[in-house]
């Protein structure tokens, strides 16, 4: 098992500060249920310390002093099942389900701030595991975790101080066993940290290579290319399966020298007490009342072991919300109002991936005039689709700058910049919802009428009104229920109602059948009227008559001009042109 850097463990302390920031608004709350519980532990601790004086008082023949401290007890009993009752409100009062509801919408918020450079280099089964399993180990368990190691060990040290009143020889002997504990949990810790971490990592790869290959069964029916994956996914399961039983052979060792360590710390507890007995230091019955609070002690103090890993493990859950939610975001650098015209100026513009060993693109300039179609050309790789990327500032720019209406982008707030800007893919994402809902997606308070409107102009309103359900008929994950040319008609309905100045279409028809094509055709033309469109062009013969074709190769622009221009100056554009009549003549 190679070795990884982790960040260093946190104290028990810590990591309770930790749980409280995780809970966010909630936070509070949680901290004062947690002082709650800390009072119920040391009540029941005061209520176990009676049965010293009980049993003494029993071995005296006082009935009195008996009573007496039966009735503190009790008091003590009530106090701490109330203090309890309160701070365990925290999850049966939907405290808890507020926070993960709280953490999660952070998270939400958080994905929305990210560059898209930044999403894309990281798996979404990765992003998915963090939102979901990592809120639910740091938040979901925090108060019955805490209970548990609070009762396991307050409430013995508790007794322990407490019995100091009445014999210092029997309250030796009751905390006897925590010099024995806090060392050896101390050495443990990082070793269960380790493992947490470990085990965290190749859950969310698992969770990640699940996802994928779920949401990729069908093409990979088709293709014949499930072997490879299913290999893959294997992989990942040898791999849980792997740091499981890494864990449980390194772990066993140390967790049963603790348990020893707590079994044997009882039985000196015990040998004790029955020597200052022999010794008559002490009575029958303060023996009895010592093999009582023991033997309770014991049964709470044996899940100290399983209570500090899955501490551990909620802290390597905490960590991963923390990367998630400190990771780089796109900061508006000097904020400017949204502008009120919308050419488009790239200024000497550079950009490369992170550890890439070329640029991506290279000292781009390209002015894009108000109500123009400009299409974008090259070979595969020679950064056509990061170009149009860079104007939804899907990262930033390395050297130089883009402006929208005069002004930088980076100085326009994200929902200001993405409201100027539509987008059609050549991939079409559907959310599993309604198809209303999928167009309404766009403007949240568009009417009904305004969403029949936009379906009309996208040529999708006679096949939606054919379905069972009309408007309210869900189309699955990922729509695909739904054939190719219509998931494109309700994403350029889409397009449609959100009304955008600037429209980036990703050739959306090259995969289409002849009648879908033509449909999607007259959506777009509906689409584009009246406003600056950039077109991902992967067939030349689809944008002969843009305004300016851009043609790029190895990240930079190395021709520009209408399609007669640069068929007369015979380039690049031209080669392009005469290969593709080429393999259309082939077929």
């Amino acid at each position: 098992m190679s070795k990884v850097q982790t960040n260093k463990s946190s104290s028990f302390i810590g990591i309770l500060s930790n749980l409280i920031k995780a809970a966010g608004p909630m936070g509070g709350r949680l901290r004062m249920s947690l002082i709650l519980i800390l009072l119920s532990s040391v009540f029941q601790g005061a209520a176990y310390t009676c049965f010293y004086p009980i049993f003494m008082n029993i071995g005296k023949g006082k009935p009195e002093q008996v009573w007496f401290y039966i009735w503190i007890a009790l008091g003590f009993v009530v106090i701490s099942a109330i203090c309890r009752w309160i701070g365990q409100d925290y999850d049966y009062g939907g405290f808890s389900s507020q926070a993960q509801y709280d953490l999660r919408k952070r998270q939400g918020e958080k994905l929305r701030e990210m560059p898209l450079e930044f999403l894309s280099n990281k798996r979404s089964g990765k992003w998915s595991a963090v939102i979901s399993n990592n809120v639910d180990e740091v938040i979901s368990y925090t108060i019955t975790v805490s209970s548990l190691m609070m009762y396991g060990v307050i409430t013995p040290i508790s007794v322990g101080l407490m019995t100091f009143f009445f014999d210092w020889k029997i309250a030796i002997v009751i905390l006897i066993l925590f010099p024995v504990i806090i060392p050896l949990y101390r050495w443990r810790k990082p070793a269960y940290d380790r493992g947490m971490y470990y085990l965290n990592e190749v859950h969310s790869e698992l969770n990640a290579e699940s996802i994928e290959f779920i949401q990729g069964l069908p093409v990979l029916k088709a293709s014949n290319g499930i072997e490879r994956i299913v290999a893959r996914l294997n992989k990942s399961i040898d791999k849980v399966r792997e740091v499981q039983i890494f864990g449980h052979g390194k772990g066993s060792t140390p967790n049963l020298i603790i348990t020893s360590a707590l079994e044997v710390g009882m039985l000196v507890s015990l040998g004790l007490g029955i020597l200052f007995v022999l010794k008559a230091d002490s009575n029958m019955m303060v023996m009895t009342a010592l093999m009582i609070i023991v033997i309770r002690f014991s049964e709470l103090i044996s899940s100290f072991v399983p209570m500090t890993m899955i501490f551990s493990l909620m802290e390597a859950g905490y960590k991963q919300i923390t990367a998630m939610l400190t990771a780089p975001v796109l900061e508006v650098k000097t904020p400017q109002a949204k502008p009120t015209s919308y050419g488009i100026e790239f200024k000497e513009v550079d950009f490369y991936y992170e550890d890439a060993q070329e640029k991506t693109l290279s000292n781009i300039n390209l002015s894009i005039a108000p109500k123009s179609i400009v299409a974008l050309v090259g070979p595969s790789g020679s950064g056509k689709t990061t170009l149009a990327r860079m104007i939804m500032r899907y990262a930033d720019c390395q050297k130089g700058s883009i402006s929208i209406g005069g002004v930088d982008i980076t100085n326009l707030s994200q929902n200001d910049l993405l409201s100027m800007i539509s987008v059609v893919f050549q991939e079409v994402y559907l959310f599993d919802d309604t198809i209303g809902n999928n167009i309404r997606m766009a403007k949240p308070t568009a009417t009904q009428e305004e969403i029949i409107d936009a379906a009309r102009r996208a040529q999708c309103h006679d096949f939606i009104s054919q379905l069972p359900k009309g408007y309210d008929t869900p189309i699955g994950d990922m729509g695909n229920t739904l054939s190719g040319g219509e998931r494109q008609r309700i994403s350029i309905a889409r397009a449609l109602l959100k009304n955008s100045p600037i429209v980036i279409l990703d050739e959306p028809t090259s995969s289409l059948d002849s009648l879908s094509e033509l449909a999607v055709q007259r959506a777009i033309d509906e689409l584009v009227k009246e406003k600056i469109v950039i077109i991902i062009a992967h067939r030349l013969s689809t944008v002969r008559g843009a305004d300016k074709i851009c043609v790029l190769e190895k990240g930079q622009i190395v021709e520009e001009g209408t399609h007669e221009a640069l068929m007369i100056k015979q380039g690049k554009y031209c080669d392009l042109w005469e290969a593709e009549k080429q393999i259309e003549a082939l077929f």
